[in-house]
Order: C-alpha cells, then sequence, then structure tokens
C-alpha cells in the first residue's frame, strides 16, 4: 500500500509563524506554531517543507486576502476529508460562519442538536484549519471570550482585525455555568441530579458515555482541579477491573491518564460536577448546598 506525502509551507502572519500542509489534492491543516494539537494526525517523517506547490499557493493567496481584511468566499476550499461524523458536521457548520460575526458554543449546540455545547468545544478545538475554518468567530455564553488552540490572545487579535466585539473573560461577572456530567442509570447520579433540581440550580446534561469529554479536556481537569489522578477513575467499575488498573493508576502521567479515561466514559468516576470549566465535585460526598452553590 502506498503511503501518503504531506508538503509543508510555512506562512508569516500577524498572529505567528503558520503550518500549512497538504498532498496532493487536499489541504490537511493550518497550525499557528506550538499550538494545541499541532499537526496533529500528520506523519512528519513523510513530510517534505518546499516553497510553492498547487495547493498550497491557493491557501497563502486565501491567507493574504483574509489579512488584508478583504471578505471572500471559502467555500471551495480543499478540505481533507478526516475527523470523524460528528467533528465534520461541527466543522462543516464553522465555514457558514461569516466575516465579522460570532456564534456560541450553546448556540451550535442547539442548532445541531446536541446535547453537549463541551462536546461542540471538543470538536472546534480540534478544527486542523486556523482562521479559513473560523473556530475563533465562536465565543462562551454572553460572548465571553474563551480558548483558542494557540491562545486567546490570537483569537482576540482575529476578532478585532473582523471588528467583533467580545467580552473579556477577566472582566465579566456572570452566572455559574454548571455542567453535571453523568451516567443516567446510575443511582448516585439520580440523588445528586435531584440535589441540583430541589436547589433550583441551572445545569447542563451531560451523558458521560454519549459525550465523554475529550483528552483535552480531562487533561486540563487533571492539571488544574487539584484532585489526584485516582479520583478520577471509577474504582468499582467493570471496566476499570477488566482493564487490570488497580495496580497502574498510580503510575499513570497525568497525559497517560487523560488518554486512557477520554477512550471510555464508563471509566470515569460520576458524577462529575463543572463550574465554568473547572471540576469542583467527583462523586457525591458532599451535597451540593454545602459547595456554596445556591
Amino acid at each position: 500500500m502506498k503511503q501518503k506525502k504531506y508538503v509543508k509551507m510555512l506562512y508569516p502572519s500577524p498572529i505567528g509563524t503558520l503550518s500549512l500542509v497538504a498532498d496532493e489534492q487536499y489541504l490537511y491543516g493550518i497550525w499557528v506554531q506550538d499550538q494545541t494539537h499541532f499537526e496533529r494526525g500528520i506523519d512528519t517523517d513523510r513530510m517534505e517543507t518546499v516553497k510553492g506547490h498547487p495547493v498550497l499557493d491557493q491557501i497563502i493567496c486565501y491567507l493574504d486576502a483574509y489579512f488584508d481584511g478583504r471578505v471572500q468566499d471559502l467555500s471551495l476550499l480543499p478540505l481533507a476529508p478526516i475527523g470523524t461524523d460528528f467533528e465534520k458536521r461541527v466543522w462543516a457548520y464553522l465555514q457558514s460562519i461569516p466575516y465579522g460575526q460570532t456564534v456560541t458554543y450553546g448556540q451550535i449546540a442547539k442548532d445541531l442538536q446536541v446535547p453537549s455545547a463541551q462536546a461542540i468545544g471538543g470538536a472546534v478545538g480540534r478544527n486542523p484549519w486556523s482562521i479559513l475554518v473560523p473556530c475563533h468567530r465562536v465565543l462562551g455564553s454572553g460572548d465571553r471570550l474563551t480558548g483558542y488552540a494557540s491562545g486567546v490572545e490570537k483569537k482576540a487579535w482575529l476578532l478585532q482585525h473582523e471588528g467583533v466585539a467580545f467580552q473579556e473573560n477577566k472582566e465579566q461577572k456572570e452566572k455559574k455555568m454548571l455542567e453535571f456530567i453523568e451516567y443516567p442509570k446510575c443511582s448516585t447520579c439520580k440523588k445528586a441530579k435531584n440535589e441540583l433540581d430541589q436547589l433550583g440550580l441551572e445545569y447542563q446534561d451531560v451523558h458521560i458515555v454519549e459525550e465523554t469529554p475529550s483528552e483535552e479536556v480531562i487533561l486540563n481537569w487533571l492539571e488544574t482541579s487539584g484532585f489526584e489522578v485516582k479520583q478520577f477513575f471509577n474504582t468499582s467499575g467493570i471496566k476499570y477491573r477488566e482493564l487490570g488498573l488497580k495496580d497502574k493508576v498510580g503510575s499513570l502521567s497525568k497525559q497517560e491518564a487523560a488518554k486512557l479515561l477520554a477512550s471510555d466514559g464508563m471509566l470515569l468516576k460520576r458524577p462529575i460536577l463543572v463550574e465554568n470549566g473547572a471540576v469542583i465535585q467527583i462523586g457525591y460526598r458532599k451535597s451540593y448546598g454545602e459547595l456554596g452553590l445556591k
């Protein structure tokens, strides 16, 4: 079987050097140097850096026009047929967001009839075609400036370049956004969810198996929550025992743990309560009323 070969060109842009990767027919990615998911899925051993290429020369023309502030029709971009079916739906939606306009993750979830804005966020974050497939035009609720694979300061530059108004996170004090990540058949989850309802709290329900948090989301939790790695594992679960993880979890790096947990939602301890992206409780040892959520 003939192995695919890639070509790469570097493009100096106002937000940093961009890596453009293609094959003979398709564009595989536009990445800012050192961003999250940089050249994800590309066999760099089979990649050649070139000074000119039919596909990439066209992309450079598109980028030149963008940074000159010219609105253009990008419907015929030669995008590679990559990604899951779900990711393709989200990326196609991104292509429909006009220059100078924005949508929220929640709006995309509503329009695509997806129950989890978090799942939308994961797919948006994995978009391989920065700028031309405009994931930078997606904001948090209240038009908050939220995460971007190459850094929020670059996202802010792109939005300002397009004349878009947005809210800086540090300046905005809005009501709490809760996510309740659960397995609906779990009795503990049912009790916890009942308390949320009794407290009259608004929250987004996330099915831990059907909408398993992405590796990137879980890694962020592991690095910022203060909880130990083992606390994220459903140690009483069948999957945990089948994989013989009892004697392995302690030696896993956070990156290894995140990858493993994202591979199967049944490995995650549940429920998980997340407030504005930060984990505030795993399991249901404390009542939610004790956490100051009222």
